[in-house]
């Protein structure tokens, strides 16, 4: 099953529930269409990240070709939810819907291509010295349950950054740790994993981690295995 996505939080409902009342039943910013896509009826299918760009075209098909922008097309990247919400690439059929359904709003010179978004699963690796008075398993536990609440799939968004200093605060406001000796990201690649290999090394400057080019979703796919923490020693 796939096409699917859990219930709207609290905050999710507050602010589809403002950009629909903004839209006025028409979508002109890619804002509208948005909002427009995450109130789609649940009978058509439903994402659970989208994320809206122009579109670029070639200039010409030489070897000097450049790329400009198309202002009469939008590029809609989307992601589902696999029966276990894990992201995954949204089926041809609620693809076709969503177009259909955006096709009510659209303004006559907007093309939409609805295209597939990019996973790039990860996982976070971490050590921690614990107050000697402390239980250090327990602590460790809550350490690592809160890292899962941090960056549970819900959470994230298209292009979202991971700042690591975020973690070294997370992991230090918890009762019991004394430091956060060490924090690291690590791609998770192949296998149950995405194919898109990412250089997490590369791809951080002074301790944030950015997205790539295209329009991609950071995701900690299986937190029990994937955050792993470690207790260190003086």
């Amino acid at each position: 099953a796939q096409g699917g996505r859990s219930f709207e939080t609290t905050e999710e409902i507050r602010q589809n529930a403002m950009a629909a009342y903004g839209a006025q039943n028409r979508a002109v910013t890619r804002e509208d269409y948005i909002g427009r896509l995450y109130t789609m009826p649940g009978r058509y299918g439903s994402i659970a990240k989208g994320y809206i760009v122009q579109d670029y075209q070639l200039t010409s098909y030489s070897a000097e070709a450049e790329e400009e922008a198309n202002p009469l097309a939008l590029n809609l990247y989307v992601l589902s939810y696999d029966r276990n919400k894990k992201l995954t690439a949204t089926g041809e059929a609620t693809k076709q819907n969503i177009k259909q359904y955006l096709s009510q709003y659209r303004l006559m010179t907007d093309a939409i291509n609805i295209k597939d978004g990019f996973i790039i699963n990860y996982g976070i690796n971490f050590e921690i010295i614990v107050i000697p008075s402390y239980n250090s398993n327990e602590v460790l536990l809550k350490a690592i349950d809160s890292l899962k609440t941090k960056f549970a799939t819900d959470r994230v968004q298209f292009n979202e950054p991971i700042i690591i200093s975020e973690i070294y605060t997370t992991l230090a406001s918890i009762e019991g740790i004394q430091s956060v000796t060490n924090v690291a990201l690590v791609n998770k690649v192949g296998g149950d994993y995405s194919d898109n290999g990412y250089n997490i090394e590369g791809a951080t400057i002074n301790k944030v981690l950015y997205p790539s080019m295209d329009p991609s979703v950071f995701e900690i796919k299986y937190p029990d295995l994937d955050i792993v923490g470690r207790l260190a020693t003086y």
